[in-house]
Order: structure tokens, then C-alpha cells, then sequence
């Protein structure tokens, strides 16, 4: 075999390779967590602008409504002060109480008037970071799904959103299969985990699996416990879904469960 012969086989392996990465249902879930973290940064921007802007008409409402989305739905429905009767706001705030309180305080405040170009911008703000949240709400059952039928055991120990993150900051579906339990537990506490290599500082506990609820259960001084144990769980769970179609994902998170117990 000559150089071009073996030049084109070599190109015609990594092109398929490459092919085949690109077409995997890994990489979809990847994209798709990446896309999610951006809507939720761009939701967050959004609501803080429509709070600062809000409160120069009615900064009230957001002592009284803390959920960003109901706050932005009383914004974009009924906007200003004088429309803030009781009957009208519980078509979006379903709680009598805030809002027998919501329309004393539209008679009281000393926010400023709005125009009407003016309304109406806060308006298009709250409903456009409305819709934002929908995608958002949309693409995460997406993700879960995803997750679900490509790593069911992943999806049962760790939960899909947090298993596609681990798998996003892994890359690759493979190098999470043979990613060590102690890697695991601290990824996504890479910064904090080179400060301790440097300086001697303490080492994390934990990296991004802190999200998930079973750790978030058990006595701060458990935590570390908890997590080494949640680590080895994920990293089981991970390679019987790359390796074969052992189904073992109820198995670990009963004795996840279990130990959480014993630790709270």
C-alpha cells in the first residue's frame, strides 16, 4: 500500500468517526443542556431588567409576589397600578390574600405613572421573558426524555438534567463511562479543586452532583459521605448503560435513598 492509498483509508476512517460522534444521541443531549443554560441566563437578565424597570411604577409587587414568572405575568397582563383589582389579579396569581393586599398597595404607592409607550414596553419585556421560560420548560422535558431513553440508568441515580450536565462537562459519553467515582463527584469543581492542589486548601466535596436532592437531604457534615456515595452510584449507572442494557437504575438510587437516611 502506497502513502495516498493509506492517506485516503486514514481520512475515510476519521471522517466516519467523526460522522458518527456528530450523529450520536449524546451529542443532541449535549447541545440541548448547553442551549438550556443560556435560556436560563437569559430569562434571569430578563426578569432583573423587568424588576429594576417595574419598580419605578409599582415596586410593591415584588415584595408581595417572589416568583419571577407570576410577577411577570401580573406585568405583562395587567401592568398598571390602577388595573390591579382583585378579581384581575387572581387570573394570574391564584392566592386571595396577596391579592387583597396587591390591590391596597396599587392605591398606595408612590411609584411613578407610566405612559403609554411606556407600558406597553414592560408589557413586550414580561411576555417576550415569558415566552423564553415555555422554550425553556419545553427543552428541558425534551432533555429528560432524551436522557431517559439513551441512559435510563443515569437518568434514574443521578436524574436526567443532572446526568446530561455531567455527561456535557464529560464531553462524551465514553469518557464518562471510564471517568473514576472520584472524578465524578468533583466535576464541575475543577477551580476550586486545582486551589487545593496549589495551595493546600480543602479539597471540594462535591462538584455539580450538590444539585442533586438526595444531597441536598443529609446533615451539612454528611455531605462529603454523601457524596462519595452518590459518585460511585452515577459511575455504575453510567457504565451499565454504555456498556450493555443491564437495567440497574432502581437498585442504586433505593440504596441512595437508604443511605441518605442514615445520614440526615
Amino acid at each position: 500500500m502506497n502513502i495516498e492509498e493509506l492517506r485516503k483509508k486514514v481520512l475515510e476512517k476519521t471522517k466516519k468517526e467523526v460522522k458518527e460522534r456528530l450523529a450520536g444521541r449524546e451529542m443532541h443531549i449535549i447541545k440541548a443542556v448547553n442551549t438550556l443554560e443560556d435560556l436560563d441566563s437569559i430569562f434571569n437578565t430578563l426578569f432583573e431588567d423587568a424588576r429594576d424597570w417595574y419598580s419605578l411604577h409599582f415596586p410593591e409587587l415584588f415584595q408581595l409576589v417572589k416568583e419571577p414568572e407570576k410577577s411577570l405575568a401580573l406585568i405583562g397582563n395587567i401592568t398598571l397600578r390602577k388595573n390591579f383589582k382583585k378579581e384581575e389579579i387572581l387570573k394570574y396569581y391564584a392566592n386571595e390574600k396577596v391579592a387583597e393586599e396587591l390591590e391596597k398597595k396599587a392605591k398606595e404607592s408612590a411609584g411613578a405613572e407610566l405612559s403609554t409607550e411606556q407600558a406597553e414596553a414592560l408589557q413586550e419585556l414580561a411576555k417576550r421573558a415569558l415566552e423564553i421560560r415555555k422554550y425553556r420548560e419545553a427543552l428541558a422535558d425534551f432533555i429528560e426524555k432524551e436522557v431517559q431513553v439513551r441512559l435510563p440508568n443515569l437518568a434514574k441515580v443521578a436524574g436526567p438534567i443532572l446526568g446530561a450536565r455531567l455527561l456535557r462537562e464529560a464531553k462524551s459519553l465514553k469518557k464518562l463511562a471510564f471517568m473514576p467515582a472520584s472524578t465524578i463527584q468533583v466535576i464541575g469543581a475543577e477551580k476550586a479543586l486545582f486551589k487545593h492542589l496549589r495551595k493546600g486548601t480543602k479539597p471540594p466535596k462535591h462538584g455539580i452532583i450538590f444539585q442533586h436532592p438526595l444531597l441536598r437531604k443529609v446533615k451539612r457534615e454528611n455531605r462529603g459521605k454523601m457524596a462519595r456515595a452518590l459518585a460511585n452510584k452515577i459511575s455504575l449507572a453510567i457504565k451499565a448503560d454504555y456498556f450493555g442494557k443491564s437495567d440497574i437504575g432502581e437498585k442504586l438510587i433505593k440504596e441512595l435513598e437508604e443511605k441518605a437516611k442514615q445520614l440526615s
